[in-house]
């Protein structure tokens, strides 16, 4: 790091470490600028221990921030002028961080910690803040201990308090809220208050990823399974791999062991290696250690107590092992706890927590998470698969920018009356399976459905894990053609399951399926996971998945990126499925696949690849004879390339509208026809605004090169003369203030005034279109001044 000398260095040396994730070396780095900015004075010390305390609040070294915020409160005590506005309230704001922040501790006495609370209080009062945080912290205190009177009258006056500057952000104090409400049984009221933070409407930096891990086994329990389900796929990829999060990833370990999805915990438990490490606070590896216990259980129960897993460094581990190891861990570190509080309370909450029984025998994720576990006799691995064919063609999907994307039923993908049912299917699932075919000749979807659906009941336990995939499959094809999504994805989630079972080309194909009926469901966070892992099984070969379900996989994907506003990974996505389709005799596919590729590109700051693309994509449309496509990809690449070569931009924008004009020529499409009237002004307008230079967030004109604005003026004043007749009085209005205030703008002020009178004469008496007159106004004011 380079060496700190003044204070605007200082600055920079901090900005520089916000930008690293958190975490251990987040919070090593500003110890180091901590020591450098001793040398420099009180202020550049208050402002180096503030980043610091910031870096241990979200890491692993939590434990580390009481000493830094010490400093600075003997700083304070010795001159309060030293600290500005910031600092005084970065002083007061992490007061409640350090106050509860030492319960983690077991070695700090709770005395101590009283003490703490007691201190923040009257130091709140003389500066004026509200009691909230001050009830907050009491809150914690008291729950943790396990004095419920207390902490039930701390809680009704953390809620009653008036919010302050010094309260939690509204997300972090609902979340913990909705967690107590959970704690006392009633799981309905905690749900309905985590819902504006599950619904987005509360966000800050660990929400909604806390909230979400919550709400998982409420849920369950609540029978609303599919929410938790969701909940879980959207939840983990937000708080995988974090040190500060370490408590939501033990929830999602515990959703995973009572919901029948053990090998899904597995893999979280493999994900989170440092979790076991002795150095880490003491109270959020207690409470990994018992979920870890309790999935050993599982494990155990399972009849695999044998089964290798992840654990400790230094050792192999079966999960008998381990589980032994995890529970005895946890409640040691319980036992210190309590004999600090001077109570059982923590050992009481780990205990319950390891003998937890299983809410469900299974809720399917769609994910590869099977453990090759025979239950009962019932259900054995190896059946045959389903009939029809698992893949898709080589040629062009043209799904991904479908709107009804996994609707339909499909070839015959379910099970035939002989199909994986050793043979000897029962006389009651032959009778429904023909009541399927019969039904399916008439094209009677509830007939197939009603079908299907009894021969899955009368079926049960005695089918066949392949059969039992089929058949789910082709329910979930009958119900998505109805119409009925969530039974369709209800469907292909239990196909998804039992495929994993038994025939992995299979489950690509249902995890695939499955992955676009959540698509269609709008339901993104929940289908990228399911995608993700379609993606890493997919064989593109014609004979096992094809080409068709590789560039499906990865356009669903690129949406999925773009809805989380990673656009970079969106673009990734694009370009790969793009490379593929490039081959196929269709071009359209291709051509969407670039366009969408040089959006993302373009919205990700990556602005030659984004020119290049949309070239390549404008060159693609006009190749498959798309000219409304090829004039809106053309505009799109002329604005990409304005902010580096205004004329170059004219130059494409003049591309445009020649394919354009060259399209109303040639068409025959009534349709078409009526949209490219549309387009052709839209252009001349959009090309105007090019090489006038119109800056986006004022509205002015920079062009300054000889003719530019005399060139947008005839430009403009073409557009408005070919809308001028339009029904769209807005769309004219629009075009013709443009071609005024170029007109204006370029010398040619009395053309200019006429269109101004024209539009106000126009729209004289008409609310809807009011808002042009203002424009119209200011024209005419920049002529008058």
């Amino acid at each position: 790091m380079t060496q700190i000398t003044d204070l605007a260095m200082l600055q920079e040396a901090i900005w520089e470490n916000n930008q690293r994730p958190h975490g251990t070396g987040q919070a090593a780095a500003a110890e180091n600028i901590v020591g450098q900015a001793e040398a420099l004075g009180p202020e550049a010390e208050i402002k180096a221990l503030f980043h610091l305390i910031s870096a241990y609040e979200f890491s692993a070294d939590r434990h580390k921030m009481l000493v830094p915020f010490a400093r600075v409160l003997r700083l304070w005590d010795q001159d309060p002028t030293v600290f500005d506005h910031s600092t005084t309230h970065s002083l007061f704001w992490d007061f409640k961080w350090v106050t509860t922040g030492m319960l983690d501790l077991p070695r700090v006495p709770l005395a101590a910690i009283e003490n703490w609370l007691t201190e923040m209080d009257r130091r709140y009062r003389l500066a004026g803040h509200t009691e909230r945080a001050v009830r907050m912290s009491e809150f914690y205190i008291a729950d943790h201990v396990g004095d419920t009177g207390r902490a039930q009258r701390a809680f009704d006056g953390w809620l009653a308090a008036e919010r302050g500057e010094m309260a939690d952000c509204h997300a972090c104090e609902t979340a913990r809220q909705g967690e107590f409400y959970a704690d006392g049984g009633d799981d309905a009221k905690a749900v309905r208050h985590w819902q504006p933070v599950l619904d987005g409407q509360q966000t800050c930096a660990e929400e909604p990823h806390r909230a979400l891990a919550r709400s998982l086994l409420p849920l369950v329990r609540l029978g609303r399974l599919t929410e938790a389900r969701t909940n879980h796929l959207r939840g983990y990829p937000m708080v995988k791999g974090s040190e500060s999060l370490m408590h939501s990833v033990a929830k999602h370990i515990e959703f995973c062991a009572l919901t029948g999805n053990e090998a899904r915990g597995l893999e979280l438990l493999a994900d989170t290696p440092a979790y076991f490490q002795a150095d880490g606070e003491p109270e959020p590896r207690m409470g990994f250690y018992a979920v870890t216990a309790l999935l050993m259980d599982r494990l155990v129960a399972l009849g695999r107590g044998d089964l290798r897993v992840p654990g400790p460094a230094g050792r192999s581990w079966t999960a008998a092992d381990l589980a032994e190891h995890a529970r005895t861990e946890a409640l040691t570190l319980a036992g210190r706890f309590d004999a600090r509080n001077g109570t059982t309370a923590v050992s009481e909450r780990v205990r319950a927590g390891l003998g937890a029984e299983p809410l469900l025998d299974r809720l399917p994720l769609g994910l590869r998470a099977v453990l090759p576990v025979v239950s009962g006799g019932a259900v054995a691995a190896g059946g045959a698969g389903p009939a029809g064919d698992a893949g898709g063609s080589d040629g062009a999907t043209g799904t991904g920018r479908d709107d009804d994307a996994g609707a339909g039923v499909a070839s015959d993908v379910g099970p035939g009356a002989d199909d994986g049912a050793d043979g000897d299917m029962p006389v009651a699932v032959r009778a429904a399976l023909d009541r399927y075919e019969q039904a399916k000749a008439n094209d009677d979807l509830a007939g197939m459905a009603a079908g299907m659906s009894e021969a899955i009941d009368q079926a049960g336990d005695a089918a066949a894990p392949g059969w039992r995939a089929g058949a789910h499959l082709q329910l979930s094809e009958v119900l998505a053609a109805q119409e009925d999504l969530p039974g369709a994805v209800h469907h292909a989630y239990e196909a998804v399951a039992w495929a994993d079972l038994t025939d992995p080309r299979f489950a690509v194909a249902a995890r695939t399926r499955l992955g676009g009926l959540l698509m269609a469901g709008r339901r993104h966070d929940e289908a990228a996971p399911v995608l993700e892992q379609a993606l890493t099984d997919l064989d593109p070969s014609p004979e096992v998945h094809g080409e068709g379900n590789l560039v499906q996989v990865r356009w669903w994907l690129g949406e999925c990126a773009a809805h989380r506003h990673e656009p970079a990974e969106a673009a990734r996505h694009w370009l790969a499925a793009a490379q593929v389709a490039q081959h196929w005799p269709e071009q359209d596919d291709h051509a969407m696949l670039a366009t969408l590729a040089a959006e993302a590109l373009e919205r990700a700051g990556e602005g030659l690849s984004a020119e290049l693309a949309y070239e390549r994509a404008a060159d693609l449309w006009a190749e498959v004879g798309d000219a409304l496509h090829q004039v809106r990809t053309t505009r799109a690449w002329a604005w990409a390339v304005r902010n580096r070569d205004v004329a170059e931009a004219s130059r494409i924008m003049t591309g445009a509208t020649r394919a354009c004009e060259a399209a109303l020529a040639d068409s025959t499409d009534p349709d078409e026809l009526a949209e490219l009237r549309v387009q052709l002004p839209e252009t001349l307008e959009q090309h105007a605004r090019v090489i006038a230079d119109e800056d986006l967030d004022t509205g002015r004109f920079r062009g300054l090169h000889d003719g530019a604005l005399e060139e947008a003026y005839a430009l403009a004043g073409r557009a408005e003369s070919l809308l001028r007749e339009s029904d769209d009085v807005a769309r004219w209005c629009r075009a013709a203030l443009l071609a005024a205030e170029l007109g204006v703008e370029s010398g040619s002020v009395a053309a200019g005034l006429e269109l101004v009178a024209a539009v106000e004469a126009r729209i004289e008496g008409d609310e809807e279109l009011g808002a042009f007159g203002g424009h119209a106004g200011w024209i005419r004011d920049q002529v008058t001044t």
